[in-house]
């Protein structure tokens, strides 16, 4: 019994392996490059990902903008570790835009924490008067914000 099943498991290994080998994809085909003494590249991925390709994807937007990273200052106004912490981040970011639409929202996730940081100030004093129109316009959010010391992106 115990060969019989051994012996079935090696072939199915073997098929798996021969399948896997001959499977050819559109990314495959794309990268696919001899040179001339070296070797051959070859991806091999999901046919959902060879399904996307040169299809936009939804809400992408091509920006010329240049910007650099600096420190600065942000707001953070939400932090959770429960189950329904991003949606309530992302819901508190729309809520945000309605009101701030040229401020740039961050949702992240930094385990076990989600966060919702709001603007790229360069002094503390941009970022307090920032919460004091936050508190006028959005009094429920402004309980929890504070100003964090963060890499901010300042556009060229």
């Amino acid at each position: 019994m115990n060969l019989k099943l051994f012996f079935l498991s090696a072939c199915l290994l073997i098929a798996l392996v021969i399948h896997a080998q001959t499977r050819s994809t559109i990314v495959g085909e794309l990268v696919r490059q001899d040179y001339s003494g070296g070797g051959t590249i070859l991806i091999d991925c999901d046919s959902q990902i060879n399904s996307l390709i040169g299809t936009p994807l939804p809400d992408a937007s091509i920006s010329n903008e240049s910007f650099i990273k600096i420190r600065g200052f942000r707001i953070q106004v939400f932090s959770g570790n429960q189950r329904q912490s991003k949606d309530e981040a992302e819901h508190k970011a729309r809520e945000i835009k309605e009101f701030f639409s040229e401020v740039s929202t961050y949702v992240s996730y930094k385990a076990p924490i989600w966060r919702l940081r709001v603007g790229d100030f360069q002094t503390k004093e941009e970022a307090n008067a920032f919460i004091r129109e936050l508190k006028k316009k959005l009094p429920s959010l402004g309980r929890e914000a504070n100003i964090v010391s963060d890499e901010i992106k300042v556009v060229l």
